[in-house]
């Protein structure tokens, strides 16, 4: 099991992720944040199932809300080095 590890400017993603939401509906805001770190809980026993992009750093996607978290695996850490919206078309 690998021990997952938040880095400053994932906490700062989070934190501004919630503070936007929850200007419209507070109720979201706390259902969006509790889906991604559900879905980066994950990772503590399936680390390499998802894309990996080069050199042990890879991201996934939390289905819910389409938040992308990207990620680099260590011997027995992971760290989350950023999370953002994903967008097919950025129009």
């Amino acid at each position: 099991m690998y021990k997952i590890i938040y880095s400053e400017k994932v906490k700062d993603d989070l934190t501004k992720i919630k503070d936007f939401i929850i200007l419209d509906n507070p109720i979201y805001a706390l259902k969006t944040i509790n889906s991604i770190i559900k879905t980066i809980n994950l990772l503590e026993n399936f680390p390499y199932i998802w894309k990996e992009l080069w050199d042990n750093l890879r991201e996934l996607v939390e289905n819910n809300y389409k938040y992308k978290i990207v990620y680099k695996i260590y011997i027995n850490t992971i760290t989350i080095i950023s999370i953002y919206k994903y967008q097919k078309n950025w129009k």
